[in-house]
């Protein structure tokens, strides 16, 4: 299990057990992927709250590729991301 994986399964254990849990463990997954693509492809990123909004910029245009669908499933992730960090403002949109 890597750091990033340790991290989100640690903040999202409540998350997880209320709701749509298919639909929120899909969510899980989703947002360890995402975070572990951008581990592999920026240098320097090791834990979930070093990911910033360049960070995210760059992972989109990597991905531009994608459904619009798609896009917005992994948009859902990110925000939960900034929830789980506390963050004030919502994470950047993808360029569709």
């Amino acid at each position: 299990m890597s750091q990033m994986e340790k991290w989100i399964k640690e903040r999202t254990h409540v998350y997880v057990r209320h709701g749509g849990k298919t639909a929120r463990r899909a969510m899980v997954k989703r947002l360890i992927n995402i975070l572990e693509n951008i581990a592999q492809n920026e240098k320097g990123v090791k834990s979930p709250p070093q990911v910033g909004r360049a960070h995210i910029h760059r992972y989109y245009a990597r991905h531009s590729h994608l459904s619009s669908t798609t896009l917005r499933d992994h948009r859902l992730a990110l925000e939960l991301l900034w929830e789980l960090q506390n963050r004030t403002n919502k994470p950047p949109f993808p360029l569709i």
